[in-house]
């Protein structure tokens, strides 16, 4: 795998599961699969993995409370409580700065409209000043 996160949809069509499914596997099992601050799953490297190792034990005829005993030994020491708030609070400080740069590109969107509207208005009173003069010019020559 080539990335430290994946979505929901993501990792549901790696595992070729659906979403639904994952959720149950996540309930049933007690999996730790992180969210970030608007509460969206997020799969790492490792949950993917730990995904293929429980639709493999699935497909032998394994049953989730079978599997179950087996989770811990499957991630190893990955919940380790300090690691796991540690990437849980460089998400949130991640998609807070998300929001910011995306609420600045709204406000420079928005200014950039209001200096095209300026523009345009400006164009039309110069127009219509010259078609004025135009006007005063015809009237004084006739």
């Amino acid at each position: 795998m080539s990335r430290d996160i994946y979505t929901m949809t993501e990792a549901s069509k790696l595992v070729e599961e659906r979403s639904s499914v994952l959720r149950y596997w996540e309930d049933e099992l007690g999996l730790h699969i992180a969210r970030n601050q608007r509460g969206h799953r997020y799969y790492t490297d490792k949950d993917i993995q730990v995904l293929f190792g429980i639709k493999e034990l699935k497909k032998k005829g394994l049953q989730l409370k079978e599997i179950k005993e087996v989770i811990s030994m499957m991630y190893g020491d990955a919940f380790s409580k300090e690691e796991e708030e540690r990437k849980a609070e460089f998400y949130r400080i991640l998609d807070k700065l998300m929001r910011e740069l995306q609420k600045k590109n709204r406000q420079e969107e928005r200014y950039k409209r209001v200096d095209e509207a300026i523009r345009q208005h400006q164009l039309a009173r110069r127009q219509v000043a010259a078609t004025q003069e135009n006007s005063k010019r015809k009237k004084q020559k006739g």
